[in-house]
């Protein structure tokens, strides 16, 4: 199939949390907690995974001193490995309204779910 030939076999999307009243990415990038209903959408997403040591595509992430944090998300659907930059997930930073740690995985990423 010529378009499987064109889709990579690892994959990297962002997942921005969102509360309710937020309209600014800069909203978005300052949480630092997600909800209940944001943590169950994660399991749906796939595995939550220890950074450190992790073997699979790490999409740019740390796994050896956990300076993009301790976790992410990660899965496998038919031969794609997809791990997920997840906002709540990734180093905040107090006193900074821009979290350029956070903005450079996700705003790097192809698709971003909000």
């Amino acid at each position: 199939n010529r378009s499987s030939d064109l889709l990579s076999s690892r994959n990297r999307i962002g997942v921005m949390y969102c509360k309710e009243g937020q309209s600014s990415e800069d909203e978005m990038y300052g949480n630092e907690h997600g909800s209940e209903a944001f943590e169950h959408f994660l399991t749906m997403l796939g595995e939550k995974v220890v950074l450190k040591g992790f073997q699979g595509y790490r999409a740019q992430l740390d796994t050896k001193g956990d300076s993009t944090g301790t976790h992410s998300v990660f899965t496998t659907f038919h031969r794609l490995e997809i791990m997920f930059h997840v906002s709540t997930l990734l180093p905040y930073t107090p006193n900074n309204d821009q979290q350029v740690l956070r903005k450079r995985h996700i705003g790097n990423d192809i698709v971003t779910i909000v």
